[in-house]
């Protein structure tokens, strides 16, 4: 669970001439902030994670952008559980509010990277410029429908506040930009492309 920017930074270093279709895809499995649910549509659920993250792979549409981006998503955040998220619990797992303090690093790393991230005013603008109303979402794992245009503006919006003390402290602005050429090039490998 990295974040959004994160997210982006994965996506532009897999494809950065991608569409926003494609950069939309891979944010939107966030679109809900229920845990449960989120757990399904990540597939954290499943006995065998990698197994039915594969097992999607073979379901996608061929050249539908949206989905691969969605797939790109559950990918990276399967590797970010398994690295990040996992180093950050082994650290502070005992302590009281740990998940809310790792959640709380999490997001000033990802309005950080928002900030500061040159290509982001162009992934945006070409998020902004789709006609989400006929993308077809990836019906077989949304036990929700997704309100594309709410999602799209409110991940904008919610990056776009400044915080004061916003500066991430143990998930740096290095560490994301490693993860995310690291998880690309995971995903050429496995995707096959």
């Amino acid at each position: 669970m990295p974040g959004q920017s994160i997210h982006f930074a994965v996506a532009h270093e897999y494809m950065p001439g991608g569409d926003g279709l494609f950069y939309f895809g891979n944010i939107a499995p966030d679109y809900i902030d229920v845990r449960a649910v989120k757990d399904i549509i990540h597939l954290r659920v499943a006995p065998d994670r990698p197994g039915a993250l594969t097992a999607l792979r073979g379901t996608l549409e061929p050249g539908n952008l949206f989905e691969l981006g969605w797939l790109l998503h559950l990918f990276a955040d399967m590797c970010w559980d398994n690295t990040a998220y996992a180093d950050f619990a082994a650290r502070h797992g005992g302590e009281d509010g740990w998940f809310e303090n790792y959640r709380g690093e999490l997001g000033k790393l990802s309005r950080t990277l928002f900030g500061t991230l040159p290509w982001i005013p162009g992934v945006r603008a070409k998020i902004e410029s789709e006609e989400l109303d006929d993308t077809r979402a990836l019906t077989k794992v949304l036990p929700v429908p997704l309100e594309l245009g709410w999602y799209r503006d409110h991940v904008f919006r919610r990056h776009l506040r400044p915080r004061e003390n916003d500066a991430p402290v143990e998930l740096t602005v290095e560490y994301a930009e490693r993860f995310a050429a690291e998880t690309a090039e995971k995903f050429r490998v496995w995707y096959g492309s």
